[in-house]
């Protein structure tokens, strides 16, 4: 699934194609992809109404216009794109919202698992309401990480899924995050000391940046709105690296699974030390 690196790429490529423009009409081949709304109350909704912006929250695509805000959900092979007139149709196009230019907004979803939902001004999306702070916008304190990790007994890794944490943290950049901390994915969030912490926060935007400069990961459907794949999975550390060599201490990556999601992390540098008493050292008490 795309995640905050992804979905920015798209955003800032389709923004400048986007913003100023009327759509003229709307048309959809899977409704469902539409529900709990339909074609029809979809396509009058965004009729002769203008792009006044595009921007990203998480993972997801906000589409304003004068009236209101179409909401898009990439999820798993989801791509969004300006179609150009005359350029050729894919088999996989979804959804086209067609521009007073003569260009085209088509969503391409081979799987037809991406969502798209039309939102008045009067109603912000509960989708958006529940996510937390945007990794390259905001950064929490230290101590505002801690109160909430304090009550907090799940593992940091899935734990960093929690889109109303960090808002557009997914499976891959959770396990590349945690390497650059030197935090174990294992460890319980309570148990984070401060020092830990702080490396956390300072990990998030970092890599997140790193990955949005490489244009995103492609590890399978994942392409700009350009049809250009991202190249971050070149820079990988720990994801899918499994039976490697750590690149920071020599010691092995493995994977195992939590939350029903792959984790990758060194064995070595990543270790939790016990101390005599067998708890986490530096446990927040």
């Amino acid at each position: 699934m795309p995640e905050l690196p992804e979905v920015e790429t798209v955003v800032r490529l389709i923004r400048p194609r986007l913003t100023g423009r009327k759509m003229i009409g709307a048309r959809f081949s899977v409704p469902r992809q539409l529900r709990p709304q339909t074609p029809d109350s979809v396509r009058r909704a965004v009729r002769c109404q203008v792009v006044s912006r595009v921007q990203r929250r998480g993972k997801y695509i906000l589409i304003d216009l004068d009236k209101g805000t179409l909401l898009v959900h990439l999820r798993m092979t989801g791509r969004l794109y300006v179609r150009s007139s005359g350029k050729p149709h894919d088999a996989h196009e979804r959804a086209f919202f067609d521009l007073d230019d003569g260009c085209t907004l088509v969503l391409n979803d081979s799987r037809t698992l991406g969502t798209i939902r039309y939102f008045s001004k009067k109603k912000l999306p509960a989708q958006i309401q529940r996510l937390g702070w945007e990794p390259l916008e905001e950064t929490p304190g230290p101590d505002q990480v801690r109160d909430i990790f304090r009550r907090r007994t799940l593992a940091i890794k899935p734990l960093l899924l929690d889109q109303s944490l960090w808002a557009g943290i997914g499976n891959i950049y959770a396990s590349e995050i945690l390497w650059d901390a030197t935090i174990n994915p294992q460890k319980r969030a309570s148990q984070l000391t401060r020092e830990e912490i702080r490396r956390l926060i300072d990990s998030v935007p970092r890599i997140l940046r790193h990955a949005l400069e490489c244009g995103g990961t492609t590890l399978r459907n994942f392409a700009d709105p350009d049809g250009k794949s991202g190249s971050y999975q070149d820079e990988f550390r720990v994801y899918g690296r499994d039976g490697e060599t750590c690149l920071r201490c020599g010691g092995v990556i493995v994977r195992i699974v939590q939350a029903q999601r792959s984790t990758y992390y060194c064995k070595k540098c990543q270790k939790m030390r016990q101390n005599i008493c067998g708890k986490e050292k530096g446990e927040i008490v």
